[in-house]
């Protein structure tokens, strides 16, 4: 039961986290300098999938710095609020490496290949994602190695892949590479996190026989569901009104 648990609430807390870390990285620190700069702001997409938005003026920080920087300072937010005394917390530093990563792993593999700012990035994101899993872990517990990996995989990876899957079965252009981006540096963080053992105590004994609380997971759904309609009545709207304005366009003929 705890296991199912603790799968429920990872499934149930994967979608708004990372909707809500794509908004806190890639759409509002822009946001915030172009009202700050007086600059124009060009919103690039805001979808089911991510929020983005750039500056309307060529931008002369290195590429996901800027990322890189809002995913530590939101991270030491969550940790110094004791957020991570929940296990949505945990997932939520892990969700903000993940996301703060893939500006750097593109620009490793597409763009400019090996350079010390995208090794810097990648090693400082996973740093980010390996204590999201760390404490997780300290909320979780875990007797060994294996113990260890099975939760985490449990919480994290499994939760993440299927809702990756559902877009990928909505969303052609939904690529396979974006998805290996996400998962691997994940996976690779939970291993190493797990090989690292646990001090034991009886209050971390407490922890692991500590069930998930139905409350979390429910909020957690809630959020999700919130977030979707949210999401939901915003394509509408843009739909609908871009419908409109193409119906209002005259039709003019050349004779």
């Amino acid at each position: 039961m705890r296991l199912l648990r603790l799968f429920l609430l990872g499934l149930a807390s994967i979608y708004p986290l990372y909707w809500t870390a794509q908004f806190a990285l890639f759409f509002l620190p822009a946001s915030l300098r172009a009202l700050i700069l007086q600059v124009p702001l060009t919103v690039v997409d805001i979808s089911y999938l991510q929020a983005t938005a750039v500056l309307g003026r060529q931008d002369s920080l290195p590429v996901g710095f800027e990322s890189l920087v809002a995913a530590l300072l939101l991270s030491l937010v969550i940790w110094c609020l004791r957020g991570d005394s929940f296990l949505a917390g945990g997932i939520a530093i892990v969700v903000m490496g993940q996301s703060a990563m893939l500006p750097f792993l593109n620009d490793l593999i597409w763009q400019r290949g090996l350079s010390f700012e995208t090794v810097f990035g990648i090693f400082a994101t996973l740093g980010i994602i390996c204590f999201g899993l760390q404490r997780i872990l300290r909320r979780t517990g875990g007797a060994n190695f294996l113990d260890r990996l099975a939760l985490l995989s449990l919480l994290a990876v499994l939760p993440q892949s299927l809702l990756w899957l559902a877009f990928r079965l909505n969303y052609p252009y939904f690529g396979t590479k974006f998805l290996l981006m996400l998962l691997i540096p994940l996976y690779f963080g939970a291993m190493l996190v797990s090989g690292v053992p646990l001090r034991s105590s009886r209050e971390s004994s407490k922890r692991v026989r500590t069930p998930v609380p139905l409350s979390e997971i429910f909020a957690s759904a809630l959020v999700a569901g919130l977030l979707f309609a949210a999401i939901g009545l915003t394509t509408h709207f843009n739909a609908h009104r871009g419908t409109v304005a193409t119906q209002e366009i005259p039709q003019v003929s050349a004779h």
